[in-house]
């Protein structure tokens, strides 16, 4: 039975993997990089923030975003404008030629993933993600949330979690 476990991870990391390339594949000619189209999309949804903020969102270090920020920025994507209360604090905001790119950005992700389930009908994709939420919730110690498995993860990268 191990095997079959085994074989059935392999394939879930294989996917995972393809899906990551296929995806920065894309996007690698709009000046694009890997988890920039979820950055413009949180700027989208919820106006101008602190890099602190955008991190927490992500789950990750302000300092792990600051190139992917100073690119975008670089490439016209993000606007960032000083804090009115606090000026060692820079507010990001999503610019006109950033929200196009998030556009044709998105549109290309979601051609991604139509080619990833092509063939699959609509009730064979509602199963496989009914099995992978089945998966998720096994892995997930005591019913944790994602964001709090981000927040862990942060903690564990920091050397923060001493106590934990």
């Amino acid at each position: 039975m191990s095997n079959l476990y085994k074989e059935a991870v392999k394939k879930m990391v294989k996917v995972t993997l393809l899906h990551r390339y296929a995806i920065s594949t894309s996007l690698s000619g709009m000046n694009l990089y890997r988890g920039q189209p979820e950055i413009l999309e949180y700027l989208n949804e919820h106006g101008d923030c602190s890099q602190k903020e955008l991190a927490d969102f992500l789950g990750v270090s302000p300092a792990s975003i600051a190139t992917s920020l100073k690119r975008m920025s670089k490439a016209g994507f993000i606007e960032r404008t000083e804090d009115e209360k606090d000026r060692r604090i820079n507010r990001l905001r999503l610019s006109e030629k950033g929200n196009e790119i998030r556009l044709a950005g998105k549109a290309e992700c979601d051609r991604v993933d139509k080619v990833m389930f092509s063939g699959f009908t609509d009730e064979e994709i509602t199963a496989f993600s009914d099995m992978l939420s089945k998966v998720a919730k096994n892995l997930s110690p005591a019913g944790i949330s994602e964001k709090e498995v981000f927040d862990i993860m942060k903690k564990r990268r920091n050397g923060d979690d001493k106590n934990d």
